[in-house]
């Protein structure tokens, strides 16, 4: 059973054909493109090289938007609309889309101890909600709530909640954030543009991207550290906030663009310290795991595990 999956974000585009490997999927052919406008001539063009004579017997792709009320997904950051009809004209198959940080959800049930750096915490209730978020392009969130021995994705606009500083630090440099940008919501920070917006709301220069910003972090750079501090700091408040408002007692799971690929620049204790950090509910929070997803992958591999049920388990915001 051959299987294409699309994870369509406001900067990258992946494609890839998946097979079931066991309780597993085996993901093939990943390729990276610039997010298309048009979203069915880059997947006919992809399948005709890779996958010229194979037959697709389901197709899923995720996008970074909320789904519309017709099916279709406009992308928050970008002008690419997916609609199913096209899609499935050119996939030969049924095609499923949800919202990208609901794929990544899906591959929660199949990832193993390799997939994940522990952050830590309890070990969690097995049952209980579970939260995925992670900051790109934009800030996604999403969660997985267990029904009769099946998971159901919960999917919403979260990191478009309001953001708010809690100590003397973080209000200096929220107050010249708002100065520079009006309204903060979590996404104004948590993301690809929003750690720009931070590094030079500490000092940094304007014109750095996220890439040279780490890269100075790394280094020792002062206004770079403070900001990469901030960010994972206001990471683990906004994470807090979402778990404390599901119940998630079954984990925190940290994927997106660019946590993952910090590495050692992440600093767990000091994402712990701001997730616990809730006067009269740190020690319920701090039962709560929580993890870093090193999957490369693992929005493909939701999609090809939703794909192979022939069924959607996502409730989604409209």
């Amino acid at each position: 059973m051959v299987i294409v999956v699309g994870d369509i974000g406001g900067t990258n585009t992946r494609l890839a054909l998946a097979e079931a490997d066991g309780p597993r999927f085996r993901l093939m052919h990943i390729e990276r493109f610039p997010t298309p406008a048009e979203l069915p001539q880059l997947l006919q063009r992809y399948l005709h090289r890779v996958a010229p004579h194979a037959p697709i017997a389901a197709a899923a792709f995720c996008g970074a938007g909320p789904p519309r009320a017709d099916g279709a997904i406009a992308l928050t950051n970008h002008p690419c609309v997916l609609e199913p009809g096209p899609l499935a004209a050119v996939a030969g198959a049924p095609v499923t889309l949800i919202n990208d940080f609901a794929a990544v959800a899906h591959a929660i049930p199949v990832l193993d101890d390799t997939d994940l750096r522990q952050l830590g915490g309890g070990p969690g209730i097995a049952d209980a909600p579970k939260l995925a978020l992670g900051a790109g392009t934009g800030l996604g969130v999403a969660s997985l709530v267990a029904d009769r021995g099946n998971w159901c994705v919960l999917t919403g606009e979260g990191g478009h909640a309001d953001l708010a500083p809690v100590d003397d630090d973080e209000l200096a440099v929220w107050l010249r954030l708002r100065a520079a940008h009006g309204a903060l919501c979590a996404e104004t920070i948590l993301s690809g543009s929003g750690i720009e917006r931070l590094y030079a709301a500490c000092g940094g220069d304007g014109a750095a991207d996220g890439a040279a910003i780490a890269a100075a972090a790394a280094t020792g750079d002062p206004a770079a550290l403070h900001a990469v501090q901030l960010f994972t700091r206001w990471l683990g408040r906004v994470s807090a906030n979402a778990a404390l408002t599901l119940g998630a007692r079954g984990g925190v799971y940290i994927a997106g663009g660019i946590v993952p690929a910090w590495g050692d620049l992440f600093d767990p204790a000091r994402f712990r310290a701001a997730f616990e950090d809730k006067p009269g509910f740190a020690d319920w929070l701090r039962a709560v795991p929580s993890a870093v997803i090193c999957h490369p992958q693992p929005a493909l591999l939701g999609l090809a595990r939703l794909a192979s049920t022939g069924t959607s388990t996502e409730f989604a915001a409209i």
